[in-house]
């Protein structure tokens, strides 16, 4: 019987489903807000500090995005041409497991499978190696490093979200879209209250007859 544990792959898979789901929102509903408020000329959206809050949050989580798509391709070069680090070891019992971080190994052990254990210490340690140098090499640690500088970046600027009020319509309608973009990601989309929210940027949208960005594929979202 062969077993696994992914302590160490479940880790990279479940935030790299995350932010590539990210991503695809993100094509999905192009943020247009800080565009349309260059196109007004009378100066009533320009200055609205939500606005700005808003553009800055949505630069920012554009710079996320763009270092997610080349940190997941990092990992997937190491992943094919290293493996993700992990060894094998065989219980007492007889069972074999694959095992992919050593606090799994520690776990696993015991003096009858001493000898067992050992050598898959040392070939998870060889592995670890291997993909530590691969890792020097092309730059994936940073590549993360850069990711949670970033996403720190833009939870500060959503943090001060509800303290900046807006003083336009085109403000109100970013600061719900944020809110929207970020909330949808991490959660349920359909669970409440993202399909509230979306219902009320279409009510606002149409009735300030200003779509606000919002204009992504309706029959992959309702």
């Amino acid at each position: 019987m062969d077993d696994s544990d992914n302590s160490m792959s479940l880790s990279f898979v479940t935030r790299r489903r995350l932010l590539a789901g990210t991503a695809t929102a993100a094509v999905a509903w192009p943020f247009q807000v800080k565009s349309r408020a260059a196109e007004l000329t009378d100066g009533s959206s320009a200055a609205d500090p939500a606005l700005r809050l808003c553009g800055n949050w949505q630069n920012i989580h554009q710079e996320t995005l763009a270092l997610c798509r080349e940190q997941q391709r990092l990992e997937t070069h190491l992943a094919r041409t290293v493996g993700f680090p992990c060894a094998k070891v065989r219980l007492a019992d007889g069972t074999e497991l694959t095992l992919h971080s050593m606090e799994g190994l520690n776990d696993a052990y015991s003096p009858e499978t001493e000898v067992e254990w050992g050598r898959a210490v040392a070939d998870f340690a060889a592995h670890q190696a291997r993909w530590d140098a691969a890792d020097a090499e092309i730059g994936y640690s940073r590549a993360d490093e850069l990711i949670r500088q970033s996403e720190t970046a833009e939870r500060e600027l959503l943090d001060k979200l509800p303290q900046t009020a807006a003083t336009s319509m085109e403000g109100i309608l970013a600061k719900l879209l944020v809110i929207l973009h970020d909330g949808e990601h991490w959660e349920r989309p359909a669970d409440f209250p993202w399909p509230h929210i979306r219902s009320v940027l279409d009510d606002l949208g149409r009735h300030h007859k200003y779509r606000c960005g919002d204009d992504r594929d309706r029959s992959g979202n309702r």
